[in-house]
């Protein structure tokens, strides 16, 4: 029994046990095999899921000391106000704890520092009606949605000067608002913003969208006013959300009543004009995270396997990432203990502030020389393998699966199939998830590296038809625990969030929230189970196989290198600050 075992009280592991045990024959449903086009079998390679050492290494990473690992990170968070994020002692004992883990295992783990560039304003910002004249009370975070400001400065704008710069009201403004607007959404409705200050109304799609949309369309700055249907909607908000590209103009969030006089302004014919000045400002800040790599295997064949340590402000984040950060040890101690002689090197990687917008695993992949993303074959990402309502979810490797789905880079389909071949191989079905750019993976697929993983589902809504594959709660979502304080351990041993979980069963009553609760008991470790050992199959198929991908990746590989390309560039869409509307 290795170090996380030990962690582990007999009373813990009894439930463990008792947990494990009811949840192997509660109510997800296993189904045949299930055909995915396009995709064919190995041929002369001759790791298979029925190879002997494969077998063996899935077996020996197991849901037991994965729950271990898990255990001490919730111990972790308990001591630190239940939370594990990036900035807080948590994060840096979780670290500790990986490392420490590591080192007892054989490993010579590196503490590596990544670069988290912190915003802040240099100076209080401006925003001044010119004609007739009229000044504006300015806020910041600690303002936000209170009365006493008129407007706060949106997160991660630049420092941006104008004076006596025209207002321009945005296409969808509902006026007076009743709510649903769709100010902004598109970008037709930024027709003749060009030079201008875009005003937009607050409504049902992301400030980040609007921003990018002003942006993108020549804007000047962007006032963004809160929607004024509600007396929730009235004042100035802040929001830490970072647009795509980076920003080059300034966004500030103002009140109803601030926005309402410059659209009724415009109304009248009075083309109101305002100073608008912010001072946004980045300094450079370095965190730590953790790489390991085996001790044997090829340097000129690396398999990057990567898991994020830390979690959201709100929770212990024993799901998201705890159960992948968890893997990933017990997959290191296996490998370290049963002397399985791969042919490429294995490197893990427990990357940081993946919930403040994949920072730690970017700048990583970004920072690595051409001659070092040459060696790395693959990437493998693991990220929320312990959902209580969960599914087995695949990325989208070739895109295939749906006409908007993006594909990774070239060889990303063959990840994709590895996976497949596992699932196919237990008798159990699965189901694709986009690659949309909302894991580790994508500082990975931007150097084009291929990449692709598993993924039990976190805010969306488990339909009915995946409820009778999986088991579960059809209408409640797949980790209905999702960046909460309930995402802990005891959510993942029993698999059954309690009845104030934001995602439990949402728009249902109580008793349909015990019955939601009750459809996904046991589902947690359920998940954790058929999810791991699938991410181990992978771990050991592209670790002890020699060139498994064919002549056109490599081809592909050869001419991005000639040309200069980074690979598809994926948007990141919020896993992190929450996405504000």
């Amino acid at each position: 029994m290795n170090t996380a075992s030990k962690l582990l009280s007999a009373t813990a592991a009894s439930v463990l046990i008792a947990t494990a045990v009811a949840s192997a024959g509660s109510g997800a449903v296993q189904t045949g095999t299930k055909t995915h086009p396009g995709h064919h079998s190995h041929g002369s390679h001759r790791v298979t899921p029925d190879s002997p050492q494969a077998k063996r290494f899935v077996k020996g990473v197991t849901v037991a000391e994965i729950t271990a690992h898990q255990t001490a990170l919730q111990r972790i968070a308990s001591l630190n106000d239940d939370t594990r994020e990036v900035f807080s002692n948590g994060y840096q004992e979780s670290l500790d704890y990986v490392v420490s883990t590591l080192r007892d295992a054989g490993y010579s783990p590196q503490v590596t520092q990544f670069n988290f560039p912190v915003w802040s304003e240099s100076q209080p910002p401006v925003l001044n009606r010119v004609t007739p004249p009229k000044t504006y009370v300015p806020g910041d975070a600690a303002d936000s949605d209170q009365p006493i400001a008129d407007f706060i400065t949106m997160a991660n704008s630049p420092t941006v000067e104008l004076t006596d710069a025209p207002v321009f009201p945005v296409g969808g403004i509902v006026d007076p608002p009743t709510g649903g607007s769709e100010s902004g959404c598109e970008a037709a409705d930024y027709t003749g913003v060009s030079g201008k200050v875009a005003l937009v109304q607050r409504g049902t799609c992301a400030f980040v969208t609007k921003w990018s949309l002003a942006q993108a369309a020549g804007a000047t700055g962007v006032i963004i006013y809160n929607e004024g249907n509600t007396a929730a909607r009235q004042n100035p908000i802040f929001v830490d959300n970072q647009p795509d590209p980076p920003a080059t103009i300034a966004a500030v969030i103002t009140s109803y009543t601030l926005g309402n006089e410059l659209l009724q302004a415009y109304k009248l014919g009075e083309n109101p004009t305002v100073d608008l000045k912010v001072y946004g400002t980045f300094t450079d800040r370095f965190l730590p995270q953790v790489i390991a790599e085996t001790r044997g295997g090829d340097r000129d064949h690396v398999v990057v396997v990567g898991a994020h340590l830390d979690s959201v402000e709100a929770g212990p984040g024993i799901n998201d990432d705890g159960s992948g950060t968890a893997t990933l040890l017990a997959q290191a101690e296996e490998l370290a203990n049963g002397r399985y002689h791969l042919r490429n090197k294995v490197r893990f990687g427990w990357f940081g502030a993946e919930e403040n917008g994949l920072v730690g695993s970017t700048y990583y992949a970004h920072n690595l020389s051409q001659r070092e993303v040459d060696k790395i074959d693959v990437m493998l990402d693991y990220d929320m393998l312990a959902s209580p309502n969960y599914v087995r979810g695949v990325y989208d490797g070739d895109g295939n699966a749906a006409p908007d789905n993006p594909a990774g880079p070239e060889g990303s389909g063959k990840v994709e199939q590895v996976f497949d071949d596992w699932f196919d191989a237990q008798g159990l079905e699965s189901v694709r998830r986009a690659f949309d750019g909302r894991s580790d993976y994508v500082g990975f697929t931007d150097r084009g590296i291929p990449s692709g993983g598993v993924f039990a589902g976190a805010e969306g809504v488990k339909t009915a038809e995946e409820a009778a594959i999986y088991g579960g709660a059809a209408g409640s979502w797949y980790d209905p625990c999702y960046h909460q304080l309930c995402d802990n351990l005891i959510t993942v041993l029993t698999g059954v969030p309690p009845l104030d979980a934001e995602g439990l069963a949402p728009t249902g009553d109580e008793a349909a929230k015990r019955a939601a609760q009750r459809a996904m008991a046991g589902g947690a470790i359920k998940g954790l189970t058929e999810l791991s050992a699938a991410a181990s199959y992978a771990v050991y198929y592209f670790g002890a196989s020699k060139d498994p991908f064919s002549a056109k990746v490599h081809k592909a590989r050869k001419e991005a290198r000639k040309v200069g390309t980074r690979g598809p560039d994926y948007a990141w869409h919020g896993h992190g600050n929450r996405v504000r509307r």
